[in-house]
């Protein structure tokens, strides 16, 4: 079950009141070149660039520098991206950026690497977006209506979503909406070989559900510089997902209805300390999850159990944030955020049988996680840098309210991080750049709990009460060359504590497995990027991009060693197309070949989609026609002992999409704020 946490609104005047003092210090500009860089990463400029033209805004980023997206994740030089804001929202579904009309978008800021300012569990980057200000528009925004049509299904994922700014004096308002059903059906395959199995299990699943959300913003600010904000979000969704497996004489099913609501609520405060530009930033964030879920278990045509269980969680975070110009060439900035979590599992029906093992135990979690940090950001001759400090604490409490245990974990550490970026060249057109992090990840409350997830009647996913917090030490450096038009980075990385997801074999059925979280010993990795950025044709601009990573294996997992070296790669090929007549197109490719970690196999995987469109009544109206000609979907082997799980998804990936999009404006010229939830809550699963 996908699962959707949507986080709100970020005070984004103070935001760019920081950005305009720290932006003396770090850009580098590049005359005639729409990107400049700086310590942390770079900016550009996209407003009226054919790459943003349309496409939405999930289609622009792979465009650009050291972005690439990989099975539906952003990645910045290789590691997942942290945080995606846009004009200040944070977000934590992805979906928003396939409603975004890449048209409003003015510029996008790239950071490498999380700041000390954050969270040290954020370590690959952030990507900020600021939406256009219309020409003459006291408001703007746009409303898109879509619909899919699959192969494996037919119609399905029909949604209709809004985006408004408006500014009424000193008064911002912003709304975000969207109302949509979605349609999922899969079909897969299974081989389950090993001393006592030779079984071939085939599994068809489908899934219908319904979203629904809601988010806005009010931001007041006063003459003399105070600035005061508040949002609310509400967001809902649920699903049906039914999955039946058979091995050609037994069939069993999975039957689910789940529901989840999350409302969060925000409250900001900045104010100006001195006429230096000195700044202080005060927000208070409240967030709730509250969840249903039916399950029905069937095997052979007869009831083999059922539950009903609930979850509840809720979040408060306290962040304090003091940015301090010291010179024009040094901005120093200091602060502190405490996070406190306490969640709740309760089964309120729960008929164990013989097949299906359960969760019978209501249990409770409990965290607190304080930061300080402190930064300086600055110029030195040529060379500008950003180097910060922080301390995180992760206190854990959980319990088994049956048993009545309780275990208790504490972590902590100092993570430290510097960037630096150094121009070079006749015309500054080339850039170096450096940047280290250590890191220190959240306490992975989703990773504990004992609540049993069963993916379909052979396979199923338990937390382990006992694990640590990973960490991890990185060492990124890059080459930019011809302004961003070629690119080279190399990266290692050395966790500690890192999680796994080991398989195991069911004492009580042989046929079923089950992985489970487990911390193992430190590991490298070795990656190296290179991408070419060029527009041959007047009307045609592509992107060619390959990464490789190395790891060293050097374990031993349950009397297992693993003791070689493993390659995984990664290639894409983005094309953009601009015709006469407001029409033009996108066609990508992406390849990753078949690779191999510890006990798994990763097969090839790759794919081709695209995108025709054309525009009518001076842009305002947008047609567009999305296709996915072809494609190979995910096969993965697992190894528990001597059995082998194989695990193929089949389903065609052909299919065909329709968006109408209008866009709106109108009014006076302003800058729209808005207030951004600061929760950060991010869950650790297996990933087959």
């Amino acid at each position: 079950m996908k699962k959707l946490l949507f986080a709100l609104i970020s005070a984004y005047g103070m935001l760019s009141a920081q950005a305009q003092k720290e932006s003396r210090l770090q850009e580098v500009t590049a005359v005639a070149s729409r990107t400049t860089n700086s310590a942390d990463g770079y900016t550009t400029n996209l407003r009226g660039t054919d790459i943003a033209r349309g496409k939405m805004a999930v289609d622009v980023l792979p465009f650009l520098p050291n972005i690439s997206r990989e099975n539906g994740t952003f990645k910045i030089n290789g590691l997942a991206v942290s945080e995606i804001y846009i004009d200040g929202v944070k977000l934590s579904d992805l979906s928003e950026l396939d409603n975004l009309p890449g048209e409003m978008i003015d510029k996008i800021q790239v950071r490498y690497l999380a700041g000390a300012d954050q969270n040290a569990a954020l370590s690959g980057g952030s990507i900020l977006i600021t939406l256009r200000r219309p020409p003459e528009g006291g408001y703007y925004g746009s409303v898109t209506a879509d619909a899919d049509w699959y192969r494996s299904c037919g119609f399905g994922n029909e949604g209709l979503s809004g985006i408004i700014n408006y500014r009424y004096k000193n008064l911002s308002i912003y709304d975000n909406f969207y109302i949509g059903g979605s349609k999922l059906q899969e079909t897969a395959e299974q081989w389950l070989i090993g001393p006592e199995l030779n079984t071939f299990l085939t599994e068809n699943t489908r899934s219908d559900g319904f979203d629904f959300r809601n988010r806005l913003s009010l931001v007041q600010q006063f003459n003399s510089g105070v600035q005061l904000g508040a949002s609310y979000l509400i967001a809902t969704t649920s699903s049906k997902p039914f999955s039946l497996s058979s091995d050609g004489n037994i069939m069993s099913a999975i039957d689910k209805r789940t529901s989840t609501t999350v409302q969060e609520g925000t409250l900001q405060f900045s104010m100006p300390l001195n006429h230096e530009g000195a700044v202080m930033e005060l927000i208070a964030d409240y967030l709730n999850r509250n969840g249903h879920e039916h399950t029905s278990y069937t095997l052979a045509a007869e009831n083999a159990g059922a539950t009903h269980n609930k979850n509840n969680l809720n979040l408060w975070k306290f962040k304090a944030d003091f940015l301090y110009p010291h010179s024009r060439n040094l901005t120093w900035k200091f602060g502190t955020s405490v996070q406190k979590i306490s969640s709740a599992f309760t089964p309120v029906i729960s008929v164990e049988s013989d097949r299906f093992n359960i969760s019978t135990s209501p249990s409770a979690t409990s965290g607190l996680t304080p930061v300080v940090y402190a930064s300086a950001q600055g110029i030195i001759r040529k060379l500008r840098y950003s180097a910060g400090l922080n301390w995180q604490l992760n206190k854990i409490s959980y319990e088994d309210r049956n048993a009545k245990v309780t275990t208790d974990n504490t972590q902590w550490a100092i993570n430290p991080t510097v960037q630096i970026m150094m121009p070079f060249g006749a015309k500054m057109n080339h850039a170096f750049m450096l940047n280290y992090k250590h890191t220190l990840s959240d306490i992975p409350y989703s990773a504990i709990s004992s609540v049993i997830n069963w993916e379909d009647s052979y396979n199923y996913t338990v937390g382990n009460p006992d694990l640590k917090a990973q960490s991890a030490d990185m060492i990124m450096a890059g080459v930019s060359l011809f302004r961003n038009k070629i690119n080279i980075t190399a990266l290692y990385a050395h966790s500690h504590n890192r999680i796994y997801w080991q398989t195991f074999q069911s004492v009580e059925n042989h046929d079923v497995f089950y992985t489970k979280p487990i911390n193992i010993s430190g590991q490298g990795v070795w990656g190296f990027g290179a991408e070419w950025i060029e527009a041959p044709l007047r009307w045609w601009k592509f992107k060619l991009s390959g990464r490789i990573e190395i790891t060293p294996e050097n374990i031993t997992i349950d009397n297992t060693h693993y003791g070689n070296t493993r390659f995984k790669e990664y290639f894409a090929l983005n094309n953009n197309f601009s015709f006469s007549g407001d029409w033009g197109s996108m066609l990508n490719l992406n390849f990753e070949p078949t690779f191999r970690t510890l006990d798994r196999t990763y097969h090839a995987v790759y794919n081709i989609e695209g995108r025709i469109y054309k525009t009518f009544f001076n842009n305002n109206l947008q047609i567009a026609v999305e296709f996915t000609p072809a494609g190979n979907r995910r096969r993965l082997d697992r190894q528990s002992g001597m059995n082998k799980i194989s695990y193929k998804y089949t389903t065609p990936v052909q299919n065909i999409g329709l968006s109408l999009i209008w866009n709106f404006s109108g009014g006076k010229e302003v800058n729209v704020d808005v207030v951004d939830g600061i929760q950060d809550y991010r869950e650790t699963k297996d990933n087959r």
